[in-house]
């Protein structure tokens, strides 16, 4: 999708799942590998990592019975390893508004060409 630095003014009105920014990188801890969402590569319990906790609003009556009208239903977490998340943090922190499963990478890349920064 791209590097945006339009999120920040926007506002999610709960269609489909959201998830809270993360603040700082901190240590797998679970059970088994986790998969990372921007890279694909597997993350070893006890490695560094980034975590989404993502959420999702009701989407029926039913839900909204059990969570209640603006309630939050808890999604599965997702991972980044530690390269993509330190990639994903620093964007964050200048402004931009990386989609968490798109390849941290590529947007580091493309912000080095709308920069003109060279390595």
């Amino acid at each position: 999708m791209g590097l945006s630095c339009e999120c920040r003014d926007w506002d999610w009105e709960g269609d489909g799942w959201g998830y809270y920014y993360p603040e700082d990188i901190i240590t797998l801890q679970t059970k088994r590998r986790r998969r990372c969402c921007s890279c694909r590569v597997l993350i070893d319990i006890g490695a560094d990592c980034v975590k989404f906790n993502r959420i999702r609003y009701p989407q029926d009556e039913i839900e909204e019975k059990i969570h209640g009208e603006d309630g939050e239903i808890l999604l599965a977490p997702w991972y980044m390893c530690s390269i993509c998340g330190e990639i994903y943090l620093n964007l964050t922190a200048i402004g931009y508004c990386p989609q968490i499963n798109d390849d941290m990478r590529e947007d580091i890349k493309e912000y080095h060409q709308m920069t003109g920064w060279k390595p």
